[in-house]
């Protein structure tokens, strides 16, 4: 068990959080926590989340519009959205959101391969060199 694993406790999905050398249970949609409001587990306690599970996770946490649908293309999990009236991608890897999102499905999967390629501050700068030699919008 470690710190930021998905995980199933008592029936609700949340996510390990750390506290005091201790790991707490934070569940899905609870928001800020200080560690002494959320319940103590062990790995006896919880059981990691499935693949369906995790992808039900990253939907209920998303907040940053409406949910349309989720992609998802090996360990890459984008998901469609629409806000303000906007279609906008979110990429995230391995179930961890990547905090950046896309114009388009064909953009999130190039920004999200670079992400995951290269040191995050020179991912950004690698995805706008490769959205203009391929004439993409800008993200």
């Amino acid at each position: 068990m470690n710190y930021g694993d998905i995980v199933s406790f008592n029936g609700a999905l949340g996510e390990v959080v750390t506290g005091d050398k201790r790991f707490f249970f934070h569940p899905v949609n609870y928001g800020q926590y200080n560690c002494y409001n959320l319940q103590e587990i062990t790995a006896d306690t919880v059981k990691p989340a499935t693949f369906e599970e995790k992808v039900h996770y990253i939907e209920l946490e998303f907040d940053w519009g409406q949910v349309i649908k989720t992609h998802i293309i090996g360990n890459y999990q984008i998901i469609e959205s629409t806000h303000e009236g906007k279609i906008r991608f979110l990429p995230y890897i391995n179930f961890k959101n990547c905090h950046t999102s896309f114009s388009s499905l064909d953009n999130a999967l190039i920004g999200v391969i670079a992400e995951n390629s290269i040191e995050k501050n020179e991912a950004r700068y690698a995805i706008t060199f490769i959205l203009k030699m391929l004439n993409k919008p800008d993200w």
